[in-house]
């Protein structure tokens, strides 16, 4: 059995008991925003239907099931068990019997992006297909696999310190470090 009830400011409030558990799920929906909190809480079976009660500032859900009285304060878009409130002071809200748990509002899907196009800006230039980035005589790219690596007289730099290194260096002239042999 399930039961719903509508808290104003765009919220709606369902609870469903099954088996041992109750599920008590808060929507909110506004124009372009959705959301959704549900909890769970160890009741039992239903002995007697919900009762909810409005307080100034928020709201109490009564459970009574198999394992007694358990109490659900409803606060903005937070929910928490609470010990057992003082009710003197409360209005009973009605809650509707639900056939089924209410969707979210669909959201309509977005619309793919369309590709990015070259971006250029002064000596710097940046693609997707393919993916690579140029800027004045230096350039970095996600090659294929099947695109031949650069040969041996493209500039090489110490990986310690970023000085460039001359071929057959085996030595950091700037730093020392070693220079660890190309594959």
């Amino acid at each position: 059995m399930a039961y719903r009830s509508n808290l104003g400011r765009d919220r709606t409030l369902y609870i469903e008991n099954v088996g041992d558990q109750t599920h008590i799920t808060l929507n909110l929906s506004r124009p372009g925003q959705q959301q959704s909190q549900s909890n769970s809480f160890t009741t039992g079976p239903w002995q007697t239907p919900p009762t909810l009660y409005r307080e100034a500032d928020s709201f109490i859900l009564r459970l009574e099931g198999t394992t007694g009285q358990s109490f659900v304060q409803i606060q903005g878009t937070q929910m928490s068990s609470t010990t057992t409130p003082n009710l003197s002071q409360v209005e009973v809200l009605p809650l509707q019997l639900a056939e089924d748990k209410p969707p979210m509002e669909s959201m309509k899907p977005m619309k793919p992006m369309k590709p990015m196009k070259p971006m250029k800006m002064g000596n710097m230039s940046m693609s997707v297909e393919p993916m690579e980035m140029k800027m004045g005589n230096m350039s970095l790219s996600m090659n294929d696999l099947n695109t031949p690596k650069a040969d041996a007289t493209e500039q090489r730099f110490c990986t310690q310190c970023g000085n460039p290194l001359e071929a057959g260096d085996r030595f950091c002239g700037a730093c020392g470090s070693a220079v660890k042999a190309k594959p």
